[in-house]
C-alpha cells in the first residue's frame, strides 16, 4: 500500500511523513481510519503496540485466573510480590487488594474446604467495598473487578450493585472479551443464589448466562451453565435430574483437566444434598 492510498483524505503527505518519524500525533479517530485500510483492528493494533504482549491489565487477569482457578496459592503470592514492586497508584493497590482477597480464600478452603467471607481480613473487605460504592456507570473493567470480588461483599451491598449493573448487560453481548468477564459474573453470583436458596433470582440469572454462554468458544460457560441449572433442580426437589446435570458436568470438568474446578463444585455439592428430601 503506497503512503498516498494509506493517508489520501485523512492528512497531507507532508504532514504523514512528519508523523510517521514522530514529529507529530495524530487523534483516535484518525488511527482508526487508518487501520481501517490497513485492514486492522484496534486490539491487534495495541497488542503489536505492546510488544506482542496483552496490555497490563489482560496480563494480569490472565494470570490471576490461572492461578486462582488451579488454587495455586504460592503462584498467587509470586504474583502478588511481583505487583508490590509497581509504582504506587490506586490501580495497582486494588490489584493487591484482589490477590490478597484470594490468597486468603483458598487458603482458608484448603484448611476447612469451605468458602467464607470471614476468611477475608476487614480491610481488605472494606477496600473492597469502598472502590465498588464509588461506580456509577460500570465498564468492563469493573465488572470483572465486580465478578473477581463477588464473594467477599455484603449482602445488601451486592443487591445495590446488581440494581445498576443488570439493565445494561445486554450492551456488551457483542463484545467477545465482555461476554466471559460477565458469564463470570453470573456464575459467581448464582452459586450463592442457590447455596441460599433466593432461587427465582438464580433462574433469571441463569437465564441470562445461557443467553451470553452461546458461542463454541463458551463451552466452559455452558458446562458451567449446566452445572448450576443441576444445583437448581436439586433445590427444588427434582433431585434425580438434578444429581444427573451435576454429575454430567463434574465430570467433563475432570476429563479436560479443570481438577480445581472439579473438585470446587463437588464440594458445592455436597453442601447442597444434605438439605434434600430423599430420592
Amino acid at each position: 500500500m503506497t503512503q498516498k492510498d494509506l493517508y489520501d483524505s485523512v492528512m497531507s503527505k507532508s504532514y504523514a511523513i512528519r508523523f510517521e518519524q514522530g514529529k507529530h500525533e495524530i487523534s483516535f479517530h484518525l488511527i482508526q481510519l487508518l487501520l481501517e485500510r490497513l485492514g486492522m483492528e484496534i486490539d491487534e493494533f495495541l497488542y503489536i503496540h505492546h510488544g506482542f504482549q496483552e496490555s497490563l491489565v489482560e496480563r494480569f487477569y490472565d494470570e490471576y485466573g490461572l492461578k486462582g482457578n488451579a488454587n495455586d496459592i504460592d503462584g498467587l503470592m509470586a504474583l502478588r510480590s511481583t505487583y508490590r514492586a509497581f509504582p504506587t497508584s490506586y490501580q495497582n493497590s486494588l490489584r493487591l487488594t484482589e490477590l490478597d482477597a484470594r490468597i486468603e480464600q483458598l487458603t482458608y478452603f484448603n484448611q476447612h474446604s469451605v468458602f467464607s467471607k470471614e476468611a477475608i481480613s476487614k480491610e481488605t473487605r472494606q477496600t473492597i467495598h469502598d472502590y465498588l460504592d464509588r461506580i456509577e456507570t460500570w465498564t468492563i473493567g469493573e465488572l470483572r473487578f465486580f465478578a473477581n470480588t463477588l464473594d467477599f461483599i455484603d449482602y445488601e451491598r451486592k443487591t445495590e450493585y446488581f440494581r445498576s449493573i443488570l439493565p445494561s448487560l445486554h450492551r456488551y453481548k457483542q463484545f467477545k472479551r465482555g461476554r466471559t468477564v460477565i458469564c463470570t459474573l453470573l456464575i459467581n453470583e448464582i452459586h450463592e443464589l442457590i447455596m441460599t436458596t433466593e432461587l427465582g433470582m438464580a433462574q433469571i440469572l441463569l437465564v441470562q448466562l445461557d443467553d451470553f454462554s452461546q458461542g463454541v468458544e463458551a463451552m466452559f460457560y455452558r458446562n458451567t451453565h449446566h452445572f448450576y441449572s443441576g444445583l437448581l433442580l436439586i433445590a427444588q426437589g427434582n433431585v434425580s435430574a438434578g444429581k444427573l446435570q451435576v454429575e454430567q458436568a463434574i465430570m467433563i470438568y475432570e476429563t479436560l483437566g479443570y481438577s480445581h474446578q472439579a473438585a470446587l463444585s463437588r464440594s458445592f455439592y455436597q453442601l447442597l444434598r444434605p438439605t434434600n428430601p430423599p430420592e
